[in-house]
């Protein structure tokens, strides 16, 4: 709301003039012009965008961490193999 302007010069400047750009009077603004649900525009993309996020974010870690247990047992039963058949030559 802040940062949104018209293209046209003459207006905008004696609209700057008469208004001041502080949050106290965008809040009044966004009440005035659209109510309450003026300020919960855009939520729903917000939630939703955080909600996919963390969701990639846990089917990665996940997959990193059963990677990593997998690698970890096979390294293990690698080097008892191979101590094994050290110690009995």
């Amino acid at each position: 709301m802040i940062q949104a302007a018209d293209t046209d010069d003459d207006e905008t400047e004696k609209a700057q003039r008469k208004s001041k750009k502080t949050i106290s009077a965008v809040i009044c603004a966004i009440w005035k012009r659209e109510g309450i649900f003026g300020f919960f525009k855009g939520l729903h993309a917000q939630i939703l965008k955080t909600v996919l996020s963390s969701a990639l974010l846990l089917m990665i870690k996940e997959k990193i961490a059963a990677t990593t247990w997998v690698l970890i047992l096979a390294i293990r039963r690698y080097l008892f193999l191979t101590r094994g058949r050290l110690k009995s030559t």
